[in-house]
């Protein structure tokens, strides 16, 4: 279900349609539904029948939660530290092969690419 923000933004953009208004204010009013969670398509196939596209707005699904150890979640603590490796191994009483392991396994579990993204990660939350 769309939030009265996100309706009113779909309102905007209908009605830039419907007043023949340049596309981009169309798109611009989109645009703010799609920043805020929302998936936006719009099918231009049913101009001809219907007179106007189809705009189909929903909200994107929010990915569960992603589980980490608790050993995991202590190696994040110390990535967004700016942490190496070795200085996480002596806190941790770990080796950094451990570490390093550890750091992989967080990295696929979130679905990230580097230790920078671990830390804005944990940081900002999952968007």
């Amino acid at each position: 279900m769309l939030t009265d923000q996100e309706k009113a933004h779909l309102q905007q953009a209908l009605a830039a349609l419907g007043q023949g208004d340049a596309p981009s204010h169309a798109i611009a009013a989109l645009a703010q539904l799609a920043q805020a969670g929302t998936d936006v398509s719009i099918d231009f196939s049913t101009e001809q029948t219907l007179g106007a596209p189809v705009i189909i707005a929903k909200r994107r699904a929010t990915p569960a939660p992603v589980a980490l150890t608790p050993r995991q979640q202590t190696v994040c603590a110390c990535l967004a530290r700016g942490l190496s490796n070795k200085a996480i191994a002596a806190e941790l009483s770990i080796s950094p092969a451990t570490v390093k392991d550890h750091v992989h396994a967080i990295l696929d579990r979130l679905g990230l690419q580097s230790r920078a993204e671990v830390a804005s990660y944990l940081h900002h939350g999952q968007d």
